[in-house]
């Protein structure tokens, strides 16, 4: 089955998502390798839906042929491209594919999260990097951004919550049903926000990509401040 790949190549970083598979990329420090690992990448992904029990698809043969697309090289300072792919806009079984990739990641974060201390939950591994309680600040204040895109006039100042799991969780809630609730005129509509384009498409593309990009990350961190 193919499968059509959006690639952004960044300095130092090229990746790859696919509109019809919510959540699904595949990154690497070069074009040549992100290419060469990407299948693997979709075959994993389709292994974490099963686990999941999510089903994007009504059909899969199991057989994985990725076809570039579209292909975009981003400038320095500029969050993300807008790809053609992006334009047409989604119709309710896609944003409820990509919202239920969105809700199982959320999940799968809060159960380990929620089973260490804070000061688990707070330690840093090195001095450079961050705690499980930065990476879920950043994807907190990273959604509430996302979504805001769909504004004619967001608002970029996201307050810290004194309960951030039940933040994290309460607005993703509140997401679901302003997603679900878009109308067609603003399904489709092209929001230019600091020079940037983004569309519902978009922002549910790089929403559900970022937070499964996270997830391994914070795995690995609760795994090793853990008992």
């Amino acid at each position: 089955m193919q499968f059509y790949a959006l690639i952004e190549e960044w300095p130092g970083e090229c990746m790859a998502y696919f509109r019809e598979l919510p959540g699904c990329y595949c990154s690497a420090s070069t074009c040549e390798e992100m290419i060469a690992a990407i299948s693997g990448s979709v075959a994993d992904y389709f292994k974490w839906l099963k686990t999941n029990n999510i089903a994007v698809l009504e059909e899969f043969d199991g057989v994985i042929d990725v076809v570039e697309k579209e292909h975009v090289l981003v400038k320095v300072g500029v969050d993300g491209p807008r790809f053609e792919a992006d334009l047409p806009p989604p119709d309710d079984a896609e944003i409820d594919n990509a919202l239920n990739v969105a809700a199982s990641a959320r999940a799968a974060i809060l159960e380990f999260y929620e089973l260490l201390s804070p000061e688990q939950q707070n330690r840093r591994l090195s001095p450079d990097s961050w705690s499980l309680a930065e990476h879920l600040q950043h994807l907190y204040e990273t959604e509430a951004w996302y979504i805001s895109r769909l504004e004619e006039q967001p608002n970029d100042d996201v307050p810290v919550p004194t309960d951030l799991t039940l933040a994290f969780f309460d607005k993703a809630m509140d997401y679901e049903l302003l997603l679900r609730a878009l109308i067609p005129e603003q399904r489709r509509r092209v929001f230019i926000h600091d020079g940037e384009e983004w569309t519902a498409a978009k922002v549910l593309r790089r929403m559900t990509g970022h937070l499964r990009e996270h997830y391994p990350w914070m795995a690995e961190i609760a795994m090793a401040v853990g008992p």
